[in-house]
């Protein structure tokens, strides 16, 4: 691909621009599979390390998400997250998960879960199509057991989200507010009788 000479970003961030495109597009959907880092640096014409800086940085966003050993896929949330819709149309963002940079065991977690839980919910809708009420309720059993398996998952992401949100009320510069002193005692400045000395006389 070559390179623009007025085009004054920097060189992974125009590999990283390009991917978005085609996510908003609909060029690249959830669950696609993108290129190796050799294979981009081929084809955008940058170095190696260059397409692999602009890999980490679109699973930093929560854009895609790495298997060890079969490569990186578009998160099944990239659409949503980058505001358009499978069609590239675009909408407003509607995420209610986080998205999860500096997590990436949890963020592969949630995309094969939002991925698997998709396929199903798909044969779902096929059933109901075709009128097949034991396939769908066959793919309701199994999405149901999908949702089972992966209580942990849900109790993992909230853990996350409480560590963010307790991390945002630590970083915020807002003065704590300090509880109000204790009011000072007025003291009773009316003399009290003084009580007779041992030594002065009764009367």
């Amino acid at each position: 691909m070559p390179h623009d000479a007025d085009d004054r970003r920097a060189l992974f961030q125009r590999v990283i621009d390009d991917i978005v495109d085609q996510i908003r597009t609909g060029k690249l959907t959830p669950g696609d599979v993108l290129p190796t880092a050799r294979r981009m640096a081929d084809t955008y014409g940058v170095a190696s390390m260059t397409a692999q800086r602009a890999l980490r940085e679109l699973q930093h966003r929560g854009l895609t998400y790495a298997v060890v050993g079969k490569g990186t896929f578009v998160h099944p949330q990239a659409p949503e997250r980058i505001g358009t819709d499978a069609a590239g149309r675009p909408i407003a963002a509607t995420t209610q998960t986080p998205v999860i940079s500096d997590n990436p065991a949890l963020n592969r977690r949630l995309a094969l879960y939002l991925l698997e839980r998709d396929r199903i919910s798909g044969k779902i809708v096929d059933a109901f199509t075709r009128k097949d009420t034991a396939a769908a309720w066959q793919a309701t059993e199994e999405l149901a057991t999908l949702q089972q398996a992966h209580t942990d998952l849900a109790d993992d992401l909230a853990a996350y989200e409480a560590d963010l949100g307790r991390a945002a009320g630590t970083s915020s510069n807002t003065p704590a507010v300090e509880p109000p002193a204790p009011k000072k005692q007025r003291r009773n400045h009316k003399a009290e009788p003084s009580s007779p000395s041992p030594t002065e006389p009764l009367g």
